[in-house]
């Protein structure tokens, strides 16, 4: 599939590599319709350098930020880790798309937002990053400072923020909104989205509870669509399918289906550009039979805290808070359990406190912190960098997967 025949691709169109020499004739960043997702504690600067690199949608996560400050430097670390620090050749000379002209320079990735946790926060970061903060390059007469590619928005109404963008985001700035439901989906597209990305019931990571797989979600979601297209004529945003996602024969299959790319999250956590521990990606990467080693709860939100709204839970690989969780329902009749009482199972005799919660994480230990994953995971067999990695997704390292 080439650069220009995919919709996705074809939004970032006027985001180009910076040409060399004489003669030579720039390229198009985004080249590969892989967007690495944006998960809290597994992908940094490093991470999103390598995957813009090499040619694919970088999403960079905003996640439960208190400090705004660290956020955009952590954002400016990014910069000198990009070919060029992510100079193109936008500045010289405009682009011509839907909307209108694209004049503006923009950096190489997206940000993702949690949008229930940007409501109590305030938009003052959206807007800080859209106006360039994250960019390290000075502002002058003929140079501005870059916003990034997109954003990304996921659980919650993402329709302020939409309005936000557009009102002051530059001209070119791609919205990308995650959606768990067919009607969702018909929402964005009447909302002029750019840009959706359907989460399956495989995906790791948060979720809506009641949510299908992608086998059945990406085809009933492009009919409706497409409906809606013939009908009205409104615009078909580009398709992103995420779940589970891990090797070629997945990625060929929901293209298939309909998606013009993909979202990846956990096959990108054992990548030597991945900030997470050591530890937890060699547990990922000897994590087998992933439908069934893998489980959805809510029970770590409630030991962590984040206040996430009803509806929503989360894909761990099963570990002793899990187990007991089953346990107790089994035996007990405890369903999701709330408040104190979540913290009784990290300990055997269920006298477990906040304290030992505290002990958890300062000490990283998987039996009671959660290690986030897809049902892919057990299709993860070795660490490698995060190039080679898409390479082998797409079918580009010259082996049948």
């Amino acid at each position: 599939m080439t650069p220009a025949k995919n919709q996705f691709l074809a939004l970032f169109s006027h985001i180009t590599r910076r040409a060399h020499g004489v003669g030579k004739v720039s390229t198009p960043w985004f080249t590969k319709p892989i967007a690495s997702a944006p998960m809290n504690g597994w992908s940094g600067p490093k991470l999103v350098a390598a995957v813009a690199n090499h040619g694919g949608v970088p999403i960079y996560p905003i996640g439960y930020f208190t400090d705004p400050a660290a956020i955009l430097k952590d954002l400016q670390a990014v910069i000198p880790l990009l070919s060029d620090n992510g100079d193109t050749d936008q500045t010289d000379s405009s682009t011509k798309g839907d909307e209108g002209a694209i004049s503006t320079e923009f950096l190489p990735y997206a940000v993702g937002f949690v949008t229930f946790w940007l409501d109590r926060q305030g938009p003052d970061l959206l807007l800080k990053i859209l106006e360039g903060q994250g960019d390290l390059s000075t502002t002058t007469a003929t140079k501005r400072a870059r916003p990034p590619a997109a954003v990304w928005f996921s659980f919650g109404d993402y329709r302020p923020y939409l309005k936000l963008v557009r009102q002051h985001g530059a001209v070119g700035t791609r919205v990308i909104v995650q959606v768990q439901t067919v009607q969702e989906a018909i929402d964005a597209q009447q909302d002029g989205v750019d840009v959706i990305v359907l989460q399956g019931t495989e995906s790791g990571g948060h979720g809506a509870q009641r949510v299908r797989p992608l086998l059945s979600f990406i085809p009933e979601v492009v009919d409706a669509l497409q409906e809606r297209h013939k009908a009205s004529g409104l615009k078909i945003p580009a398709i992103l399918a995420a779940g589970g996602i891990s090797v070629n024969s997945q990625y060929r299959a929901v293209h298939t289906l309909g998606a013009t790319g993909v979202v990846i999250g956990t096959g990108f956590m054992p990548t030597f550009e991945s900030p997470g521990p050591q530890h937890a990606k060699e547990r990922l990467l000897k994590t087998g039979d992933g439908g069934d080693t893998t489980v959805r709860t809510r029970i770590f939100d409630e030991l962590r805290d984040f206040g996430w709204p009803e509806g929503f839970d989360g894909r761990v690989v099963r570990n002793l808070v899990t187990d007991r969780e089953e346990e107790d329902l089994k035996t007990r009749g405890l369903f999701e359990p709330k408040g104190a009482d979540a913290f009784k199972v990290l300990r055997a005799d269920r006298t477990g406190t906040q304290e030992d919660w505290k002990k958890a994480v300062k000490d990283q230990d998987l039996d009671f912190i959660p290690l986030w994953s897809g049902t892919g995971v057990g299709l993860l067999k070795k660490q490698m960098p995060a190039a080679e990695w898409m390479d082998q997704l797409l079918g580009e390292d010259g082996k049948s997967h």
